[in-house]
């Protein structure tokens, strides 16, 4: 049964292609919105002095920017500072702290059960929501949709608001400490 679709799907490509029809031009708007977006949040970071302080680096995906902030951390060694602009116009940003040079890891932490609890009350709390991906690293993010347009200012204060994400770190180090 899938050769069959396989081989109607490919008589509609070729359908479309005689036609002079784009089969992917849904894809390449969606393409067009988030080149778009990246480049309005390259241009607040050139022009923003709490961004600027962010070491950024060219990333895997082109629809990325990746960073590390260390400038007068407390508790981390570094933050680092993940930023996607998605198919579906939204802008997600997490920040993995780093403690003692690793991500917090709920596989190496001294009380997953308590850091769990402690993240979710910040989640409740705090600006940043906190979570955790795939590998169980901790992060803090933030999320942004883009139903009005690009929102410059919201921006702005998250970034700004990064380095706040040390003082949590350090009332999450009973969990993490043995």
């Amino acid at each position: 049964m899938s050769a069959r679709l396989g081989v109607i799907g490919y008589g509609c490509a070729l359908a479309l292609a005689a036609s002079g029809l784009q089969p992917l031009a849904a894809q390449s708007a969606a393409d067009s919105v988030q080149a778009a977006t990246l480049a309005k949040l390259q241009a607040v970071i050139a022009t923003y002095e709490p961004a600027r302080e962010i070491r950024w680096y060219r990333a895997s995906s082109p629809f990325d920017l990746d960073g590390f902030y260390d400038k007068s951390l407390h508790w981390s060694s570094c933050l680092e500072i993940y930023i996607t602009v998605t198919r579906q116009a939204t802008i997600w940003l997490r920040v993995y702290p780093q403690y003692y040079g690793h991500h917090i890891n709920l596989n190496r932490v001294h009380d997953p059960n308590g850091l769990m609890q402690q993240m979710l009350r910040f989640s409740y709390h705090n600006f940043f929501f906190w979570g955790l991906d795939d590998n169980r690293d901790a992060f803090a993010g933030y999320q942004f949709t883009l139903e009005s347009g690009f929102p410059e200012a919201a921006v702005k204060e998250v970034i700004k608001s990064i380095p706040l994400i040390d003082g949590s770190v350090g009332d999450l180090t009973p969990y993490i400490l043995p």
